[in-house]
């Protein structure tokens, strides 16, 4: 029995998507080298694997309309935020900034005329996150437009990549206390749940640092006197 579980969890089931992803089509050498990384076993230790927090600020919910305004990431590794690499980029862009969204994140359009062209920001995220599970809250935005560019620039499906989300996270977490018809999962209030403080700013690279804190704080409380892996994770 153990063994047929482990075969259709959804962590292997990514892996055999990987291998036959890379089989099926012709990629480009940065996209192979990132769906050739190892992945995570069912029982490593999930304070000892290397992660990428990641955030997006666009201008709306859909790439097929809206644009990329800017890309924030940062590694984790070994309960260790490395501020030091963190990477912040906004994207070179003609397109008019809307006046909704700069409320928002105050990206206004002379911060994209010094940005850099898409293309090579994805490029640099490539690297970034190869070897490394991804870390979202709410990871649907980032997984649209990252598909959505996949499929333009290279004409490839989805890219079989490893999401921790979590907003999924402390979802299942108020489920099971039976408060999640009340309660407010956006980041800042999911934090402030979890006693962590405030960002008065806001931005990509601000929203990836928060998301990375309060996954550590997310998987203490989940995996509290039990081993920590992600047989008993929900990946997206």
């Amino acid at each position: 029995m153990v063994p047929l579980f482990n075969y259709y969890h959804a962590l292997n089931k990514l892996k055999r998507k990987r291998e036959r992803y890379i089989s099926k089509y012709d990629l480009p050498d940065n996209i192979k080298s990132l769906l050739k990384a190892p992945l995570p076993g069912l029982d490593d230790d999930l304070f000892e694997v290397d992660y990428v927090a990641l955030d997006f600020e666009t201008t709306g919910f859909y790439p097929e309309q809206d644009q990329i305004l800017s890309v924030g990431y940062l590694p984790l590794s070994n309960q260790k935020i490395l501020v030091s690499e963190a990477a912040e980029t906004f994207i070179k862009s003609s397109e008019k900034i809307k006046a909704e969204t700069a409320v928002i994140n105050h990206i206004v359009p002379e911060m994209l005329e010094k940005g850099l062209p898409l293309d090579e920001v994805m490029d640099m995220l490539f690297s970034a996150i190869t070897g490394k599970v991804l870390i979202a809250h709410g990871c649907i935005i980032e997984k649209r437009f990252l598909d959505y560019y996949i499929a333009k620039h290279f004409q490839l499906p989805p890219l079989p990549l490893l999401w921790v989300d979590t907003l999924s996270i402390e979802k299942s977490l108020t489920m099971h206390k039976g408060t999640h018809k009340s309660a407010d999962f956006r980041l800042a209030s999911t934090r402030a749940r979890h006693g962590l403080p405030e960002y008065s700013a806001h931005g990509a690279l601000i929203d990836a640092l928060a998301t990375a804190e309060l996954y550590l704080a997310l998987l203490k409380k989940r995996f509290a006197g039990t081993k920590a892996s992600f047989r008993h994770l929900k990946i997206e």
